[in-house]
């Protein structure tokens, strides 16, 4: 094509303004400084959100079934002891989140619970983001007095695990008692007595985990599935039951998720563990593309540069332009060489950012470059930004730039017109 080979000519060669060329190269350099700044952001973006799930991945189940309308499941027994059946579920368990009260010997507060059979939190992560455990066997701190009285003693056995924050608020440490209440759902209340109004159970605290994630660590209680049912005057209900999978393949959960949406009756959904925390990863994407949008202003301020290059461009080349129009080239011709070279300075910075600033994510993802600074580095989970490099965000600024391209190119074929007719209108007079 003429007006392209014409075009990158001009680009390359020796300009006679020397400023000419200074402004060229600081055009480029805006596009490119522009594209690798969106890669990178929405790479550590990324890296977040991939840090967001591996976190979640250790509380909540790969798959969760719940029900659409209905608070809870009436015979979640059945229906878990049905979906165990499906190819690639190695537990299918019953599950119950509910509010409660906890109280200890030094504080009380109110908690979120997750109920689950033992063999559940056996087979979920929760044992390998334990901070502290209890032994075995040992003695339990004394109960409060209210405990006493609302409790069943057989129930001291039973075990619980509080999240980081919830032990700190109750100062209760592995092998403490604490009492746990929830108000009676079923039967009449006595006002005179108001601690009959409440169910109670006494638990011994068998470890303290940390997800390192504001809402699990905040106030959450891990019990047992019988605990809570008691608590909740409940016999075969739960408000979920909890899929663990054989593998962690994504082609399983994929598969398997569609066979148990398959087997579900309706009224019933099937959630991953980005749905289970869905706000966190709303809000995580949300900034994520309020910052795109930013840095894309930044590109289109940074294209005025390219703008101006081609108007000193238009200006060093009219003695160009006039020969090209004594020899009898057509105006179109011109203004595509104009066009096509707005094309090429806003891909060539466009194409330079995203490789530099895809080799600097790669970099930060293999060496861990940039390191986060913090007071007490013992509580990260890592001790550099988390990136990933993602196709799709590489597609999403390369079509950013060509429609930058397109509009500089529109923009940059008026150019030429505009300083022929001036110069007509100067040779006229």
């Amino acid at each position: 094509m003429l007006s392209l080979r014409i075009a990158l000519r001009y680009l390359l060669s020796h300009k006679s303004h020397g400023a000419v060329n200074v402004i060229s190269a600081v055009a480029i350099a805006g596009v490119a400084v522009a594209a690798a700044a969106m890669i990178i952001v929405l790479s550590v973006f990324n890296g977040f959100t991939q840090l967001v799930e591996k976190k979640t991945s250790s509380f909540n189940p790969p798959l969760l079934v719940l029900p659409v309308a209905a608070h809870t499941i009436a015979n979640a027994d059945s229906l878990a002891d049905a979906l165990a059946t499906t190819p690639g579920v190695a537990l299918a368990a019953p599950l119950i989140d509910e509010q409660a009260f906890a109280i200890s010997a030094h504080g009380q507060m109110p908690v979120n619970i997750r109920a689950l059979p033992p063999r559940a939190i056996a087979a979920s992560g929760l044992p390998s983001i334990l901070l502290a455990s209890a032994p075995a066997s040992g003695p339990a701190e004394a109960a409060p007095a209210q405990e006493a009285t609302a409790a069943p003693a057989s129930a001291a056995s039973e075990a619980a695990f509080l999240s980081v924050g919830a032990a700190l608020t109750l100062n209760a440490h592995p092998a403490d008692t604490i009492g746990l209440f929830e108000p009676r759902r079923l039967g009449r209340v006595n006002p005179a007595n108001p601690m009959k109004a409440f169910r109670g159970a006494q638990l011994r605290v068998q470890g303290v985990y940390q997800v390192e994630q504001e809402e699990q660590d905040r106030d959450m209680l891990v019990v047992p599935l019988s605990v809570a049912r008691r608590l909740l005057d409940y016999t075969t209900e739960a408000t979920g039951i909890a899929i663990y999978l054989t593998s962690d393949s994504p082609s399983l959960l994929a598969s398997t998720r569609s066979a148990l949406a398959d087997r579900l009756p309706a009224g019933y959904r099937v959630a991953d563990r980005i749905e289970q925390e869905a706000d966190a990863h709303r809000m995580i994407a949300l900034e994520k593309w309020i910052t795109f949008l930013m840095l894309l202003f930044i590109l289109a301020i940074s294209s005025f540069n390219i703008i101006s290059t081609l108007s000193l461009m238009v200006v060093e080349k009219q003695a160009n332009m006039a020969v090209f129009s004594a020899i009898g080239a057509p105006n179109r011709l011109i203004r595509a060489i104009f066009a096509n070279q707005g094309w090429l300075i806003t891909l060539l910075g466009g194409i330079v950012g995203l490789l530099i600033g895809s080799l600097i994510t790669l970099g930060q993802q293999t060496f861990g470059w940039v390191k986060i600074q913090a007071s007490n580095p013992a509580v990260m989970a890592i001790d550099y930004y988390p990136v990933q490099l993602q196709a799709t965000d590489i597609l999403i600024i390369l079509a950013a730039i060509l429609l930058t391209a397109t509009i500089i190119s529109a923009v940059a074929s008026t150019l030429p017109r505009s300083s022929m007719r001036k110069k007509l209108d100067i040779t006229g007079k």
